[in-house]
């Protein structure tokens, strides 16, 4: 049994409001999880939620952040504004940022490269899509996702995670078996350790994302080396979304027993 931190985020998109934010402090407050949790909210409620969870340990993320440093590039946010925000975590090339914004390897190795020069913690979102899978070259897919998207970075000292996340089941209802994922994990580890050698490789944490949900929870963080849960549509339910939490503390303290 691995010893990594157990890690939720909750990727709250476009979504979100005053309605939600309330009532998500009111859940988060009244809990102490042995696990991390961090919340992506839209940036506009960065601050606000920094301000409600200020006595929580719950920890805030962005789900961007530039590639560029300054200047003339409107409607960009950079890392350093993210930093000074009070933002821990960034995500990194989710694959609506991929699908939507023909966001790409190159473009994600920068982002993680600033993210980790401003003291966050980049999560790089890798994964295939429905043409990849049933071609039987989704191993090829993320090989060349974390080769490109890692190229340069010296991830000894650093703190890193990676989320895998197949496309094809993202907010479709059909996630991956707890069994094809931890297959997939195990690949990427290997891959990982390969890169970057035996204690780096073990230390980088891999979240699973895709259709996750209070039900598949558990047995998904149950596999070795699925150490996180990346939560989309589950996570604007509060009630939800901390029984999720709550499943990785059970293992958080599992671990610790």
């Amino acid at each position: 049994m691995h010893t990594r931190r157990p890690i939720i985020i909750a990727n709250w998109k476009l979504n979100g409001g005053i309605d939600l934010m309330c009532s998500s402090v009111v859940s988060f407050i009244r809990k102490h999880y042995e696990a991390e949790i961090v919340v992506c909210p839209p940036y506009i409620y960065i601050r606000d939620m920094l301000n409600f969870l200020q006595y929580s340990e719950i920890r805030i993320g962005s789900q961007n952040v530039s590639k560029f440093e300054s200047g003339a590039y409107t409607g960009e946010t950079s890392a350093q504004m993210l930093k000074e925000a009070g933002c821990k975590y960034c995500l990194i090339g989710h694959s609506e940022r991929r699908s939507m914004f023909r966001e790409n390897n190159a473009s994600c190795r920068i982002k993680v490269q600033r993210a980790l020069e401003n003291n966050l913690t980049p999560v790089l979102c890798i994964g295939e899509n429905q043409e990849e899978q049933e071609n039987q070259i989704t191993k090829d897919v993320l090989i060349r996702q974390l080769t490109e998207g890692l190229e340069g970075i010296d991830v000894q000292q650093q703190n890193i995670c990676i989320a895998y996340e197949p496309i094809w089941a993202i907010g479709t209802g059909k996630a991956a078996t707890p069994q094809m994922a931890q297959e997939i994990h195990q690949f990427i580890r290997h891959e990982l350790i390969s890169m970057f050698g035996e204690e780096a490789g073990q230390n980088i944490r891999l979240l699973y994302g895709g259709s996750v949900n209070k039900t598949n929870a558990k047995e998904l963080l149950n596999q070795d080396d699925i150490d996180g849960l990346l939560v989309g549509g589950a996570s604007l339910d509060p009630e939800h979304f901390v029984d999720i939490c709550q499943q990785a503390t059970n293992q958080a303290e599992a671990q610790l027993a």
